[in-house]
């Protein structure tokens, strides 16, 4: 109450309004979820329910009597664990290189990597699929994995947080006897964990909602991942939206769990970053 009362009214009206924006965010991913425990008639009922009143499961069940979703699912999560540990080594990895060792071009090499944000995917999206044809990638999960192993935004990120670190705490370790890979693994990644969650998840994201290139590139149900997969189950299924919620809910609990355990250092790495900056 005390913390109440010292609020101004601008700030007041400030917290307020970001009240009604989050309340605002939050009801379509409310109303998607308690909708995909609702039978169809129920969806249609005016006026709507918040609460369903007769609860079910059997939309759950007819999304994996409807589709391979199990299928759909571990390509899903092999493929962006994948992507997501390999991009978070090599941002990490390249970013370290840049920020601490001095060699002739960094700064120009490190340009011309940090240009190519500037390239939207499409311009290279043909090209791309043009190599990964004549190397024989193609409807395999090297297509779905080798493109996203670099990430230019994560070597960025990673680059800036790893120039805030010491270099005498980088001159300490070699002076004590530890190896440039025994330097980057003990000392520099502990520092950084804030930004390793933050890019975790971006990543993580990036790879389980990319839904584009896996449409070029994968023709069988084998390696489709689940945006894929979820895809084809609306141009099939478009009128039964009783399905489509719950499976577009059991897509995104995957995301959830990860930013559940990786949240606290998730806003670390916001917060570092803004003060850093």
């Amino acid at each position: 109450m005390g913390y109440l009362k010292k609020l101004t009214f601008s700030k007041l009206l400030m917290l307020m309004l970001l009240l009604l924006g989050a309340i605002f965010m939050f009801l379509p991913f409310f109303w998607m979820v308690i909708s995909s425990f609702k039978p169809t008639e129920e969806l249609f009922k005016m006026p709507p329910t918040w609460i369903p009143k007769h609860f079910t499961l059997n939309n759950f069940k007819g999304v994996l009597e409807a589709m391979p979703f199990w299928r759909y699912f571990f390509n899903s999560v092999m493929v962006s664990s994948i992507n997501t540990i390999v991009g978070v080594f090599t941002s990490a990895l390249t970013g370290y290189i840049f920020a601490k060792y001095r060699f002739k071009g960094s700064n120009i090499l490190f340009m011309v990597i940090l240009g190519a944000l500037m390239i939207p995917f499409q311009v290279i999206m043909i090209p791309l699929y043009t190599l990964m044809l004549k190397l024989g990638w193609t409807d395999s999960y090297y297509v779905l994995t080798v493109p996203y192993f670099f990430d230019i935004f994560g070597i960025f990120l990673m680059r800036q947080f790893m120039l805030t670190i010491p270099d005498d705490l980088i001159d300490a370790a070699t002076i004590d006897g530890c190896s440039h890979f025994g330097t980057f693994f003990r000392i520099v990644l502990p520092v950084v964990k804030p930004a390793l969650a933050a890019l975790t998840i971006f990543l993580f994201m990036a790879s389980w909602n990319s839904y584009l290139w896996p449409l070029i590139t994968i023709n069988s149900s084998e390696f489709m991942t689940l945006p894929l997969g979820l895809g084809q189950f609306v141009y099939y299924r478009a009128t039964q939206y009783n399905l489509l919620l719950a499976a577009s809910l059991m897509s995104l609990l995957p995301i959830i769990v990860v930013f559940i355990f990786a949240q606290k250092r998730f806003i670390e790495g916001f917060a570092l970053t803004g003060m850093k900056g």
